[in-house]
């Protein structure tokens, strides 16, 4: 969202075309292209991670840099998908937000810039982004069972997998249940942030 926000605010210059050239590149890609392309890359080309390996995948165990040095790359694929989009989206909405009324008219009190960005236009702009993300989490469940496959990582992504694989029944009833279950608390907690980002709605 940073990248978005920092677009918005430099709109047409240097800043604003790298940010949405970067968030196109990360549009561009799906997880599995992304994910390979960087373990291509880190792993087999520079050597500068080495070779996923599950054994060095718990903190307490290894230590925390070869746990980190083993699921930084995940986390960057995940991570860079999705910011893509939220890149676009901010600098989208901050754009509009930005030419409101209501930011003109805060201008005219005499506000400085700052509070003016972001307490009156990255709160309001916020909101449908938080909406989205609210949204976008099933979504990203499902990156994450990808992106498990490609850097070898036990968890929920290969357990399911391995469940369909073996017509487990019981164990994919057990996963679309805990995904269920999380996509309803995400959207409660996104419900809630309503209220602490947008004063203008507020419960009764």
């Amino acid at each position: 969202m940073l990248l978005g926000l920092i677009a918005a605010l430099r709109r047409g210059k240097f800043a604003d075309k790298l940010s949405v050239g970067l968030a196109l590149f990360g549009v561009s890609f799906p997880t599995i292209v992304f994910g390979y392309l960087l373990l291509f890359l880190f792993i087999v080309k520079l050597k500068w991670i080495p070779f996923p390996d599950t054994a060095n995948s718990a903190l307490f165990t290894v230590g925390p840099v070869k746990w980190l040095q083993f699921y930084i790359l995940p986390w960057i694929t995940l991570a860079l998908v999705f910011a893509a989009l939220y890149t676009r989206l901010t600098r989208a909405n901050m754009i509009d937000t930005m030419n409101e009324d209501y930011i003109r008219t805060a201008r005219a009190k005499g506000l400085d810039e700052r509070t003016v960005v972001f307490k009156h236009g990255l709160r309001s702009a916020l909101t449908p982004i938080v909406t989205i993300f609210g949204l976008d989490v099933g979504g990203l469940l499902g990156g994450a069972v990808i992106t498990e496959q490609i850097f070898s990582i036990t968890g929920l992504g290969k357990f399911s997998i391995d469940s369909v694989l073996s017509n487990d029944l019981p164990a994919i009833m057990g996963v679309v249940l805990f995904a269920a279950i999380f996509v309803v608390l995400a959207n409660i907690v996104v419900d809630v942030l309503y209220a602490v980002i947008d004063p203008r709605v507020r419960l009764s």
